[in-house]
This record gives structure tokens, C-alpha cells and sequence, in this order.
């Protein structure tokens, strides 16, 4: 376990065991799975979005119609069955979250692949963008709701990834890291450096079909928020 802190006072740095699921690719490195993309940012381009309104918010707002969703992402088309496998969960309460999502425009009917009459399901989007300040105003606290439920849903594969850390091969253990940074910045910095993160994440997206056979799926977390009093202040923009 290491420690680096930055020479300069502004950031502070820490690498730990974390954020490895040794779990083999396929045909990707990463997948926009419950990522999110605030609206007021410069979004990249995008093969399939879902923008979430007021109205959706009713679908989504759930942690673990939110674990449903990324799974169905990530790991491809599923049955009820297969999800409730896939996340530990119970069938029929399974079922009554797919049902939601489909009902929200989540989820659609996927081509049946056996013999079984159970229905597939599929994700219809590639990823989610939250809501703007008018959804969250408009949708009765699900906004906020929703959010929460990403928060948990992050910090249980947080914490999940450390708990497997002893059992990692030792090139992985090398490999993996998670930091906290302490900057100041404006909006419009926040906004550019989120966009530089982005850019970077996609270009690695890009490249997935040249990935080695040896290479594993991980998860990159990162939350950019602000955390003083600052941030409730209004500017003028006059000297009155």
C-alpha cells in the first residue's frame, strides 16, 4: 500500500488497492455503463444516449434498477433469471425492476436466445446523461434520489474491489490506484477538466478492439464536486 502526496500544496494524492475486477474482455476496455455527464458540460460524441427528464426519473431512480442496467451494459443481454444470478438478487423482485425500466425506455425486449419462453432483455442505450437543474426542480426529489442511488452503487464496487485485493496477481496489484484531489478551480475549469477526462476515457474506448487477449475489463471512478461554502455563493456582476 502506498502513499504519494503531491509537492504542491494544492493536491493531495493517495494510491491503494482498488478498482480491478479481473474479469476478461471481450470486445471492450470500457463500457459507459452508469456514467454520468452533467448537461452543463461539453458532452463528447455519442452512439446512443438517454437523457433523463422528469418523467424518466420515475424508471431509474433505484439503486439497484441503476446495478440492473449497468449489467445488461456491460455484460450483454440477459433474462430476469440471469440478472438476479449475476447480482445476487431475487427473481421475481428482478423482474418487477425490468419491468420498470422497459415501461421508462430503459430496457427493450431482446431476440429470445434459447428455448425457454422467459423473456431477454437488453439495454437501450449505451449510457445516461443526468438531469439538468430543470429535471431536478421538476421531479419531485428523484433527481437527487437518483443520484444517491449512483453514489451507492459506486461505493459498493468500491468497496467490493478493495475486499478482493488480497487475491489479485501481483502485476495487478501494481496497477491499481485510486486518488483524492484537493484543487481550486472555477466552473469553467471544472468544466474544461472534466472534458479533458472524458476525452482521454474515450480514445481508450476507441482502442478496444485492439486490446491483447490478456487484458481485463476495470472500472474507472471519478467524481468532480464542489465541497465549500463557495460553491452556494452567488457572483454579482456589478459593483453595486
Amino acid at each position: 500500500m502506498a502513499v504519494r502526496r503531491d509537492s504542491d500544496c494544492s493536491g493531495l494524492r493517495l494510491s491503494d488497492p482498488a478498482l480491478i475486477a479481473q474479469t476478461p474482455v471481450h470486445n471492450f476496455l470500457c463500457t459507459d455503463s452508469c456514467v454520468v455527464y452533467l448537461e452543463c458540460m461539453e458532452l463528447p460524441q455519442q452512439p446512443s444516449q438517454v437523457h433523463l427528464t422528469a418523467r424518466n426519473l420515475r424508471g431509474i431512480a433505484h439503486p439497484l434498477r441503476v446495478q440492473i442496467l449497468t449489467s445488461l451494459r456491460t455484460e450483454g443481454p440477459a433474462t430476469a433469471t440471469t440478472v438476479a444470478r449475476r447480482l445476487d438478487l431475487n427473481t421475481g423482485a428482478t423482474s418487477y425492476h425490468l419491468r420498470q425500466l422497459a415501461e421508462y425506455g430503459f430496457i427493450t425486449e431482446a431476440p429470445s436466445q434459447g428455448g425457454r419462453r422467459e423473456r431477454w432483455w437488453q439495454a437501450a442505450h449505451a449510457n445516461t446523461v443526468a438531469p439538468d437543474s430543470e429535471a431536478l426542480d421538476g421531479s419531485e426529489g428523484l433527481g437527487i434520489a437518483y443520484l444517491q442511488a449512483l453514489g451507492r452503487v459506486w461505493s459498493d464496487a468500491l468497496t467490493a474491489a478493495i475486499e478482493a485485493t488480497p487475491s489479485l496477481t501481483p502485476e495487478w496489484h501494481d496497477a491499481q490506484d485510486f486518488g483524492d484531489y484537493a484543487l481550486a478551480l472555477t466552473p469553467a475549469d471544472a468544466k474544461e477538466l472534466t472534458a479533458e477526462i472524458h476525452a482521454l476515457l474515450r480514445r481508450r474506448t476507441a482502442a478496444a478492439a485492439d486490446a491483447p487477449q490478456d487484458a481485463a475489463r476495470v472500472t474507472f471512478q471519478f467524481q468532480l464536486f464542489p465541497t465549500s461554502e463557495d460553491r452556494h455563493v452567488t457572483q454579482r456582476t456589478d459593483m453595486e
